[in-house]
């Protein structure tokens, strides 16, 4: 067994400008695509809500035009534990488990600058009035005082929000709006948010974003709660912290930009996560379906569903699906077909990372996931290409240190030439503080393939900086494993009869 300390990645952005901080990097240089041709100067935006609604948000907009200095009191996403099964019930965008920092720490919190386009993003968000969509209020007090069940009260405001988003698309705009923004109630967030159907659950923020995407309009929409525009959300973060993440995202949202990008990240690698969710069926609780996503270094997520199947794991013994050979090789096959078309590039390596252990002949001759994704990556890439499939998940593992802080981010521990020990949180050195009020937990990464286990943690910590839904230095796991959960959370309520859904993580955001 060895400990060492792995150097923070680092993240380039516009003019070459290199740095570990994507906050640092932006004020410095700007976005990454200012350098690649890619930079989007403008992000025209529609939005969907009452009066009062619309007005309030456009006053956000407005607010975020210009430089907000960060307070001495804010509150930073909980990134101490990794939980891969962890439930979000509603995210208007990447809000999570918070906890309070007191004192000024301008590198944790630092100002925002303005999303204008003579600040360091060369962006501003523009709006058409006459391209919203007012909702009138009596339409969702007849909703809430008509319909008898809390569950009818959900189908009959997402179908309004949905007619909504259809009529915008419709109207034959001069300008196509880029984003169209649905403004939620502190209302329908209190009394719609999640809900149990029979054995399962409906969420609202799910299924409203899920009957958006079957329109197959190519339009990203993006929820947000009343609460979060007037600061009244309880767990509400500094309207700093706020601007940044929100703008972050919204730009990413807007073609695909790239906000950043890592330096030290091969570029002939396709790096594909892949999970498992149930069907959202009432009567039946063993189906189960699969959500592949793949990236490239520039953190481009491709998205692709398979097919439904049963997990019965009574007669599996074990609750963790896995893959049958022939639906692996299927699976990796689309995914692979549909990264060289859409990127117009071929990987000559394929890293697959999965939250369970793979499964061979030896284990399951059926369920040989190990020899159908090899089959499908060799069926597309040739007997030449590289492979590594990585088991990534939680551990009680720990590393111990004096003093007042825990373990540095960072941290490596080596068990074996295939197995080591990975803190994707902790300490760090550059805010001078761990953002976090429990021991932080570590990841147990395994891995069957040929490159040593060193450089595969060093990928999934490179991997833990490329989440665009917000401005954060980090999170505690890759975006491999969290963005395929999070899209498997809407894939579910999407109707039976579609088939392809979009295929660009944006729209799932």
């Amino acid at each position: 067994m060895k400990i060492e300390l792995l150097n923070e990645p680092l993240l380039e952005f516009a003019d070459d400008f290199l740095c570990d901080d994507p906050k640092k990097g932006i004020s410095t240089t700007g976005f990454y695509s200012l350098s690649n041709r890619t930079h989007r100067s403008e992000i025209h935006y529609s939005v969907i809500g009452t009066k009062k609604e619309i007005s309030l948000y456009k006053e956000m907009i407005e607010r975020f035009s210009e430089k907000i200095e960060s307070g001495s009191t804010f509150k930073l996403k909980n990134k101490g534990n990794t939980n891969f099964e962890k439930e979000t019930l509603f995210d208007d965008f990447d809000f999570e488990n918070e906890i309070l920092f007191e004192g000024i720490n301008k590198k944790l919190n630092p100002d925002f600058p303005g999303f204008n386009s003579e600040s360091c993003f060369k962006c501003e968000f523009l709006n058409n009035p006459d391209n919203d969509l007012v909702i009138k209020e009596s339409k969702l007090k007849d909703i809430f005082i008509n319909e008898n069940t809390t569950e009818l009260k959900i189908l009959r405001v997402v179908e309004l929000f949905k007619n909504a988003y259809d009529e915008i698309i419709e109207n034959n705009l001069s300008v196509i709006p880029d984003i169209i923004v649905i403004v939620v109630s502190n209302e329908i967030f209190d009394k719609l948010s999640t809900i149990k159907v029979g054995n399962t659950w409906l969420n609202f923020r799910r299924y409203l974003k899920a009957e958006i995407l079957s329109l197959n309009k190519n339009i990203p929409v993006q929820l947000i709660l009343e609460d979060t525009i007037t600061g009244k959300k309880k767990s509400i973060q500094d309207t700093s912290m706020i601007a940044w993440n929100y703008c972050v995202a919204q730009y990413y949202k807007t073609a695909n930009c790239t906000p950043w990008t890592i330096k030290d990240i091969d570029a002939d690698t396709c790096y594909l996560g892949i999970s498992f969710h149930k069907v959202n069926e009432i009567n039946d609780n063993s189906l189960r379906s699969s959500i592949a996503q793949a990236f490239n270094k520039d953190g481009k997520g491709l998205v692709f569903t398979g097919k439904q199947f049963e997990w019965n794991k009574s007669k599996t013994k074990v609750v963790t699906p896995h893959l049958h050979r022939e639906y692996a090789r299927e699976l990796i096959q689309n995914v692979l077909k549909q990264y060289i078309r859409i990127n117009k590039h071929t990987p000559k390596r394929v890293v697959v990372h999965k939250t369970s252990e793979f499964w061979d002949s030896y284990i399951s001759s059926e369920y040989d996931e190990v020899g159908g994704i090899i089959e499908g990556i060799e069926s597309v890439l040739g007997v030449e290409a590289d492979f590594d499939f990585v088991c990534i998940r939680p551990t009680k593992f720990r590393v111990l240190r004096s003093g007042d802080y825990p373990v540095l981010r960072g941290t490596y521990v080596e068990l074996n030439e295939d197995k080591a020990i990975l803190y994707t949180s902790g300490y760090i050195p550059y805010f001078n503080t761990y953002p976090g009020p429990f021991i932080p937990s570590p990841l147990r990464v395994e891995n069957i393939g040929e490159t040593p286990i060193k450089d595969i943690c060093k990928e999934i910590f490179a991997l833990t900086k490329m989440n665009f839904n917000n401005a954060d230095y980090y999170d505690s796991s890759p975006i491999t494993l969290q963005f395929s959960k999070k899209v498997g959370e809407i894939i579910q309520y999407l109707p039976k009869e579609i088939e392809n859904p979009p295929n660009r993580y944006f729209y799932y955001m």
